[in-house]
């Protein structure tokens, strides 16, 4: 067996939940009217704060995972994208192990900024992030004890690819309560 091999074995098995942002975690163009843009749009569900708390009690990873082609298409910069990742974080309590966004968008002029492997429904960020926290934690997540949980065709799409369960964000919402 290699050592690489050898050390997998000794990382602990650990759940993880993988969660959209948009629509899922916080209030996104669906509730708001307009896409998160700034850090004054950004309004977390209560809900989904207590799914995160009771996952986070049962010694689950939890990682966004978020589309923010919007960086690609010049309707906003980088720096608000990063600040409303950054204030979704601080209102769920910084129950965040990791969070992942891809700027990427297929319309993008620039086919560096349009091609890419990370966008939803592909599955780079699940593997990226659960690689960076396997490596950071000395885990790793099996996936049989992951979720993906979102409100779109491509969050469950992406979550077929990594090969994870997916579930719908109002019904895992609606869950928080029972």
């Amino acid at each position: 067996m290699s050592k690489a091999n050898s050390e997998l074995f000794l990382a602990k098995p650990t759940p993880i939940l993988f969660l959209d942002l948009d629509s899922t975690v916080r209030k996104g163009v669906d509730e708001l009217g307009h896409f998160v843009h700034t850090v004054a749009d950004v309004e977390v569900f209560p809900a989904a704060v207590e799914q995160m708390k009771k996952a986070k009690a049962q010694g689950w990873r939890i990682v966004a995972i978020t589309n923010q082609g919007g960086v690609a298409l010049g309707s906003f910069p980088y720096s608000d994208a990063v600040a409303t990742l950054a204030e979704t974080n601080k209102q769920t309590g910084e129950l965040f192990d990791k969070m992942m966004m891809c700027i990427h968008h297929p319309d993008a002029k620039d086919p560096e900024m349009a091609v890419c492997w990370c966008r939803k429904p592909k599955p780079g960020m699940v593997i990226e992030a659960a690689i960076g926290l396997g490596v950071q934690h000395n885990e790793y997540y099996p996936p049989h004890m992951a979720l993906f949980v979102g409100d779109r065709p491509e969050d469950q799409q992406c979550a077929e690819a990594a090969g994870i369960q997916f579930m719908d964000a109002k019904k895992w919402r609606g869950e928080a309560h029972e």
